[in-house]
């Protein structure tokens, strides 16, 4: 839906991610992982931070975005207030597992009472899981997005980030091909990037979402026209 240069929409966004277990202020018989590295290929490590980084409360099954949503709405009163929530797939090297994702939640003491929280709700967790370092991780979420130029967006909802659109759709292969081609190029400003799509106007739209503190429209504009450059030739 867009409102003048306001977009809502869904979609999603894929990324490999460091992840760690955590085995404290979560329920028994469940499974809890945090994103320690968020936005790697900027900060290298995250800045020192007392709240955690996106948490992923392993499930059962998959729960759809909507249904995800929906135990949200419902568990307000749980420190919900002002989080963001998305249902996820994680990608080890050898298992696979749903999860729902939470981002912004306040502080680590109260996680148990989130899960808690989330069984009234109906949420099933997974009482173990088999954790490699690394995860290719997707995760389906809602974007508020203000479009500056076509094709190129900040984020409302987030400080630092933006997302370009991309002629069309390309592999993982391709997306960090095009990326190690650009930063050794020295072409833009460092940034974090993560490949990705959302349904705009009926229609998939391919996405990339840039991350960078003080981002502006010209660091957007040099690395949407560089993607372009390398999906396009030949």
């Amino acid at each position: 839906m867009k409102t003048n240069n306001l977009i809502k929409a869904c979609g999603s966004i894929i990324k490999k991610e460091s992840l760690i277990p955590l085995d404290y202020n979560i329920l028994k018989h469940t499974c809890v992982a945090e994103a320690n590295f968020p936005y790697s290929d900027y900060y290298g490590m995250v800045p020192g931070q007392t709240n955690p980084n996106s948490l992923f409360l392993f499930t059962a099954h998959y729960y759809s975005l909507e249904e995800v949503l929906r135990f949200a709405q419902n568990i307000d009163s749980c420190y919900m207030e002002k989080v963001d929530v998305a249902t996820a797939w994680l990608n080890f090297a050898n298992h696979e597992y749903s999860a729902i994702r939470v981002k912004h939640f306040p502080d680590y003491e109260h996680i148990h009472l989130l899960q808690s929280c989330c069984i009234k709700e109906g949420v099933e967790f997974i009482k173990k899981a088999h954790m490699s370092d690394f995860a290719l991780v997707k995760v389906n979420k809602c974007f508020v997005l203000e479009e500056i130029e076509e094709g190129i967006y900040f984020d409302k909802k987030e400080d630092h980030k933006g997302y370009i659109t991309i002629p069309k759709q390309i592999s993982n292969s391709k997306f960090s091909d095009t990326l190690i081609e650009i930063r050794n190029n020295n072409d833009c400003e460092l940034f974090d990037a993560a490949l990705g799509a959302m349904i705009i106007d009926s229609k998939a739209t391919e996405i990339v979402r840039i991350y960078a503190e003080g981002l502006n429209l010209k660091l957007l504009e040099c690395i949407k026209e560089r993607f372009a450059k390398s999906i396009l030739k030949k």
